[in-house]
């Protein structure tokens, strides 16, 4: 089991629903941490929040899909903090469209967020890994919508499974460097996300952002046990949800 107090954690898309919500999660087990995303006043306000707890804090606007601001971004968390253990790659965008009514722009927009920015950052962060012989560890919140097919989501589906063949890739890539790779992959979740789309699913098929937060920090743990445990629990609220919000 990791000891997460004073790691420094970076999350990208951490201005709201999971990336907020895992930074909060982070931020009480005494881990540093490096709130990223293009929105810097929701930032600010997560920061603020952040500040009650005995941990140091920053956080950084910048558009991660491009590469200058990514390298800028990293250079500044190594001046800060001298160093990165975890990578938090949540930054993502949906696309609801039938294929024909999908523009160019809305294509690389889709993959940019969603594969290039976990290019860029996972790349940055483990540069510094290796340089600085950290054993570190880089997760990434993918969705099943990188391991099946959704009519409709073709941009966002190419670019979720663009993700896991990614991670699988470097997975045993980097074992020789012991730096670890982690991808969740859930399914429907409570959060803004869904605001953009023409289909939002009901609220007994949806999990918290929290949910998805307690998860993320059981796996940076490397605790099989609370790894275990949060999934068992999660099984267990998914049903209750179901049961819920399904009886009037």
């Amino acid at each position: 089991m990791i000891d997460l107090r004073d790691k420094v954690v970076v999350i990208t898309g951490a201005s709201s629903g999971i990336g907020k919500a895992t930074a909060i999660a982070f931020a009480q087990t005494g881990a540093h941490l490096v709130l990223v995303a293009r929105r810097h006043e929701k930032l600010k306000d997560v920061e603020s929040y952040i500040a009650s707890f005995k941990t140091q804090c920053i956080s950084v606007k910048a558009d991660v899909t491009r590469e200058e601001e990514v390298q800028n971004l990293f250079a500044q968390v190594e001046r800060v903090f001298g160093r990165v253990d975890i990578l938090i790659n949540n930054a993502g965008r949906g696309l609801e469209a039938e294929l024909c009514d999908i523009s160019y722009d809305e294509w690389l927009s889709v993959i940019n967020t969603n594969l290039t920015s976990v290019f860029l950052c996972t790349r940055e962060a483990v540069k510094r890994m290796i340089h600085k012989g950290i054993q570190g560890h880089i997760i990434t919140v993918s969705s099943t919508s990188g391991l099946l097919g959704v009519p409709t989501y073709a941009a966002y589906c190419a670019s979720k499974h663009g993700v896991t063949g990614f991670k699988r890739s470097i997975r045993w890539e980097l074992r020789k460097h012991k730096i670890k790779v982690s991808t969740i992959h859930p399914a429907n979740v409570e959060t803004e996300f869904f605001t953009t789309l023409k289909t939002t699913p009901k609220r007994r098929d949806m999990l918290t952002a929290q949910d998805i937060a307690n998860h993320l920090v059981a796996i940076a743990s490397r605790s099989l046990l609370r790894i275990s445990t949060v999934r068992l629990l999660l099984i267990a609220k998914r049903i209750y949800y179901v049961i819920k919000y399904s009886v009037k």
